[in-house]
């Protein structure tokens, strides 16, 4: 839990900050730039990212020589665009195209094993938005996402890298708030995102794979964004 703490306790300092700045505009309700009056819109994000891998291991995982295996977090960074198509008044459908740049590292017996990864991924998501108080409302986001990681494969050695799979399948969910400005809204947002299926690569030539201890390999990340619409 203590690696947590800073990061939840900046999330909570900068969502305490954007309430208190809200509070303090209740004289009149902002416009926003009108964006939630639209039925498409655009927008742009920026993205911090901590991420680790998760991991099943070999059943003789330790007849092959390892003592134990872990997955410290990362910090990494993204940005990304949006479209928002608004359904209802309190629904909204978010395709959220974005660039992450990624360093994610995996310690075995002592030695670090870094995964370089340039991801872009394409999140299609639904938003869920609480009736607008004043300047500001709370919403609740989830969906699906495919992403692909597109970093040149000269920069990996079969024989010593952790090689993994081109494209992968997540799962994403998490909570913000949409804070209305005169032209523009701007959503400070802490979103969960778990990858589904084995993103190791089994490929015959990948040399290290095959002796490491790893049989399956998962990324999960925790995202704090803030989007600009």
């Amino acid at each position: 839990m203590k690696r947590w703490q800073p990061y939840l306790t900046c999330c909570l300092i900068a969502l305490l900050a954007a309430v208190a700045s809200v509070h303090a505009q209740q004289r009149y309700q902002r416009w926003g730039g009108g964006v939630d009056d639209e039925t498409l819109h655009f927008g742009f994000s920026f993205h911090y990212i901590n991420a680790d891998y998760k991991f099943d291991l070999k059943e003789n995982w330790q007849d092959l020589g390892y003592t134990h295996v872990t997955s410290p977090f990362s910090h990494n960074v993204g940005l990304g665009l949006l479209a928002d198509a608004k359904l209802t008044e309190n629904i909204n459908l978010r395709l959220q195209p974005n660039l992450r740049f990624m360093n994610i590292y995996l310690n075995i017996n002592d030695e670090a094993h870094k995964v370089q990864r340039s991801d872009i991924g394409i999140p299609l998501l639904l938003k869920f938005k609480s009736d607008r108080k004043g300047n500001m409302r709370g919403y609740l986001i989830g969906g699906g996402e495919l992403a692909f990681n597109v970093s040149s494969a000269k920069r990996y050695d079969r024989n010593v890298d952790i090689m993994t799979n081109r494209s992968y399948l997540a799962y994403t969910a998490g909570i913000g708030f949409d804070i209305y400005f005169d032209y523009f809204k701007m959503s400070p947002e802490i979103r969960w995102v778990q990858s589904v299926g084995n993103m190791l690569d089994d490929g015959d030539g990948n040399t290290f794979n095959h002796n490491s201890p790893i049989q399956r390999l998962y990324m999960r990340s925790f995202q704090v964004s803030l989007y600009f619409e």
